[in-house]
């Protein structure tokens, strides 16, 4: 009777481990997972509109406040984007004297609130347009010419304006060019007068420049 006791108490323990064991043992279907639900998906990547067709970024310019401009070419022209962080806040294409947007963008730079970004377009012309940049993008004056720079030229930490203009005298292959420079005031680029015309290469102005501008173009 006590061997049989025994064997049967032995039976119960070995029952009793085994239930401690099954409980000890989590489903598999619920290792790894918390609440159940699937992870959320990544945020879709914001697509610029006129970038549909992919874009290349020429320069991205910093701002305050961890804003920033873009310049992207694509194939339907130039582009500008406006971000704050990830948030596109706006986009505009500048255009010409001809209603048409600029084909492709080359450079930029900002300053207090304002940029000035230039252009080229058709086969011998560039181009300069100064921007406000709050809320949104505010194009201002646009000028053109044959080469475009954009700098701040007298120091206030404003971006300005400059472009080389032919004297087209005696055409426009053999004349003299010249250079004209802008100073920024409000939203308008105001000219300050020009070089002296000059053949061959010449760099663009670091500072205004106050001479007679020739007067057949």
């Amino acid at each position: 009777m006590e061997r049989m006791g025994l064997r049967g108490w032995l039976a119960g323990a070995v029952g009793v481990a085994g239930i401690v064991a099954t409980l000890a043992i989590p489903s598999a279907s619920t290792v790894g997972t918390t609440s159940g639900q699937a992870p959320a998906p990544p945020p879709k990547p914001v697509v610029v509109p006129g970038c549909e067709q992919g874009c290349q970024t020429v320069f991205s310019a910093a701002l305050p406040g961890g804003r920033r401009l873009d310049g992207l070419s694509s194939a339907g022209g130039a582009v500008l984007a406006y971000w704050s962080g990830g948030n596109l806040l706006g986009t505009t294409q500048v255009r010409g004297s001809d209603g048409r947007p600029y084909e492709r963008v080359t450079g930029g730079v900002c300053g207090s609130g304002h940029c000035s970004v230039t252009f080229d377009f058709g086969a011998h012309s560039a181009a300069v347009a100064s921007l406000r940049l709050d809320s949104k993008i505010t194009v201002g004056t646009t000028v053109e010419g044959v080469v475009a720079d954009a700098r701040d030229l007298d120091g206030d930490g404003i971006p300005d304006a400059a472009v080389r203009q032919s004297t087209y005298d005696p055409s426009f292959a053999l004349a003299p060019l010249y250079w004209e420079t802008y100073l920024l005031r409000g939203d308008d680029l105001v000219p300050t007068g020009c070089s002296a015309p000059v053949h061959g290469p010449q760099d663009a102005p670091a500072a205004p420049v106050t001479g007679e501008c020739p007067m057949n173009i």
